[in-house]
């Protein structure tokens, strides 16, 4: 391993078939020697898992009014209800500057009470050691740093927007250029 990737975005290329990772985002959490754990961002699940919203949240939540798109797939792996957010008070960690990750149930409770943008998160994708570096080196995943602008984007257009931007970081590696800041300018 050259480097983590952990704080990350992989991007799928438009090579990547298959249902579950066709044109999805994935923000890696965690990322050394021994392989790497992302979460899918952009797979809103439908309907929405009312007994586990009811289960996070109260009368007063905020539940009711944004549960439509609130809790994602974040792949084929099961795991613990994890929070993307923007509070650092309520989290276990910092994956990437400004996105905070939250697992207990006291945060996440207090996260559905809260007006800052998040995403509960359902499973998450799993790679080996060398399996995620072999995959990006065969082009099926872009890299691009993420953002919280990214992070919290409508899922509709979280792809669209990323592989403009991921595939301009890849073209410039490939040719030994420098990335351009924002080749959806272009």
């Amino acid at each position: 391993m050259t480097q983590s990737l952990t704080g990350n975005l992989l991007v799928a290329s438009t090579e990547l078939d298959g249902e579950v990772f066709a044109r999805s985002v994935c923000l890696v959490v965690h990322h050394d020697d021994d392989g790497a754990i992302g979460l899918m961002l952009n797979r809103p699940l439908h309907p929405q898992p009312a007994e586990l919203l009811s289960l996070l949240g109260s009368e007063h939540s905020r539940v009711p009014a944004a549960a439509e798109g609130t809790v994602h797939f974040g792949g084929p792996l099961s795991g613990p209800v994890v929070a993307l957010h923007a509070l650092p008070a309520l989290a276990e960690s910092e994956t990437s500057s400004g996105i905070y990750v939250a697992a207990q149930k006291d945060h996440l409770e207090k996260l559905m009470h809260q007006a800052a943008p998040m995403r509960l998160i359902v499973g998450h994708a799993g790679w080996a050691s060398g399996q995620l570096e072999a995959e990006i080196a065969e082009g099926s995943w872009h890299v691009t740093p993420a953002s919280p602008e990214i992070i919290f984007s409508p899922d509709e257009a979280m792809w669209a927007r990323s592989i403009r931007h991921a595939s301009g970081r890849t073209l410039a590696r490939w040719v030994g250029a420098r990335p351009v800041p924002s080749p959806e300018l272009n």
